[in-house]
């Protein structure tokens, strides 16, 4: 996977697995509870309102915003609905047989021991409990968790306790899945790592004004922000130029400024006709139509000559309306010719990008191989990897750079921008053409391996430094860089 690139000292994120989650969320449960001596499912609730924002939570309760759930009657009422199912009343599974119940959902009479009550005491058959909740989990997916009684204008949630009272085994296993989801997705301060059969979290601070990469401990870097992986870390470009370049890309109506920069209708059947260089003598080869015409101001060829201006000329053309058209195109051609520039070298990058990662895929072999013929230690052959990650870092920064220069206004912004830029794709491109050395150039001087090596290991060094000079400098808007 790619690695992507991330500042160790700015690093302020920690990457959790699925039990990490748990116990971090399970401290903040306590943490809410004891503080505000609450049962276990209401601190849940609040928590869950407020997308486990604790701080936010405790601001407000001690700066007298009403919270729902936080007044003294609903805090007594909580308190009386946890005794309840303490003891056994409302979710209790009755073991009389005699007395018999009519299921307000199917209408079936049954005993009491095959019905079920949440602490509300609206009661249903087991069946229907069956039903709904297994509705709930394979057709809600992770909302099944806010799942409540079925009742009409009640709003009492189906806890993990009441599904494990009445489910089976698989079910409760996608509820407690589904559960884990829920909890990562409803808060605002982690995020799934994107990456394929990962199932780690990131959790971040500042989360809301974050512009830094995360990396996860399964390799792969990403923006929280966007958290997307097929685009992963798109360092320095922000989620907004990444989103608008994707779009302009696929936009049809780039193809159409195109056509109409670069290409002249016929006067005569109307067809866009590319000139790729030679006189301005045209003829339309467009369905037989065979027109001849001047390319400059779009009149008959017939009525050109040495006296028009010749083959490469036309004296009729400032008189022309075909004059007019042109300079309507002109402010188009000049921001199309923008764009491409910039377009480009993204795709120059990013062709870069996968010879980097095949060069990293392709080290280990490397490494093989100079074991074998000069005897030396596998340790003497990390500066390999090294330079190949340190390659692919850079080459996806280089590439989502350009992304960013293009939506840069400001002219010092962009000097400074376009010098950084400058130097670290100047080192970039020195790192890979030292690595790129042919082994067999060493075969009969080990002296000029070392040579090498040392050469690899320092250009590696180098171009780190300049990418994250690089990086730091846009993150910090580009002032002045040390």
């Amino acid at each position: 996977m790619d690695e992507g690139f991330s500042l160790k000292r700015n690093k302020s994120y920690d990457v959790l697995t699925a039990d990490g989650v748990e116990t971090m969320t399970n401290t903040v449960i306590g943490e809410v509870k004891d503080l505000f001596n609450l049962p276990t499912k209401k601190a849940t609730q609040l928590l869950r309102s407020y997308h486990w924002n604790k701080e936010k939570l405790v601001s407000d309760v001690f700066s007298g915003v009403n919270v729902p759930g936080m007044s003294e009657e609903d805090r007594e009422e909580e308190e009386e609905e946890e005794e309840e199912e303490e003891e056994g009343v409302g979710s209790q599974w009755f073991t009389t047989k005699t007395d018999i119940f009519e299921c307000p959902i199917c209408m079936e009479s049954l005993p009491l021991s095959s019905t079920h009550a949440l602490a509300c005491g609206h009661r249903y058959c087991n069946h229907c409990w069956v039903g709904y909740l297994t509705t709930a989990i394979t057709e809600e997916g992770p909302t099944c968790v806010n799942t409540v009684c079925p009742s009409p204008d009640c709003s009492k949630p189906v806890h993990l306790a009441h599904v494990k009272s009445i489910l089976s085994p698989e079910l409760i296993h996608k509820f407690q899945k589904f559960s884990f989801v829920s909890l990562v997705s409803d808060n605002s301060s982690m995020k799934f790592c994107p990456a394929p059969d990962c199932s780690n979290c990131i959790r971040v601070e500042l989360h809301k004004t974050r512009v830094l990469p995360v990396k996860c401990s399964c390799g792969f870097a990403f923006c929280f922000q966007c958290a997307d992986y097929d685009i992963g870390d798109h360092t320095p470009a922000t989620c907004q130029n990444v989103e608008d370049w994707l779009s302009k890309a696929a936009d049809e109506s780039e193809n159409v400024k195109w056509m109409l920069a670069n290409c002249k209708k016929c006067p005569k059947c109307r067809k866009p006709i590319e000139k790729n260089g030679g006189c301005m003598h045209m003829t339309c080869k467009s369905g037989g139509c065979g027109y001849e015409f001047c390319w400059l101001c779009r009149g008959p060829w017939s009525e050109h000559g040495s006296e028009t201006g010749g083959y490469y000329a036309c004296n009729k053309y400032s008189s022309s309306t075909a004059k007019q058209e042109d300079e309507s195109l002109a402010s188009i051609k000049t921001e199309l010719d923008a764009y491409m520039f910039y377009f480009h070298r993204y795709e120059s990058h990013h062709n870069a990008m996968k010879i980097a990662d095949t060069q990293r895929k392709n080290a280990e072999a490397k490494s093989t191989e100079l074991m074998e013929r000069f005897g030396i230690r596998s340790q003497d052959t990390k500066f390999l990897m090294e330079a190949t990650e340190q390659l692919l870092a850079n080459r996806r920064c280089l590439k989502y750079s350009y992304i960013y220069g293009y939506y840069v206004k400001n002219p010092a912004e962009k000097s400074l921008f376009e010098y950084l830029q400058e130097d670290l794709e100047k080192y970039t491109n020195i790192l890979s053409e030292s690595y790129e050395r042919n082994l067999d150039d060493f075969v009969q001087d080990p002296g000029e391996y070392i040579r090498w090596k040392e050469s690899v290991a320092n250009n590696t060094r180098v171009t780190a430094g300049f990418l994250e000079k690089f990086v730091c400098g846009v993150a910090q808007g580009l002032d002045v860089v040390h």
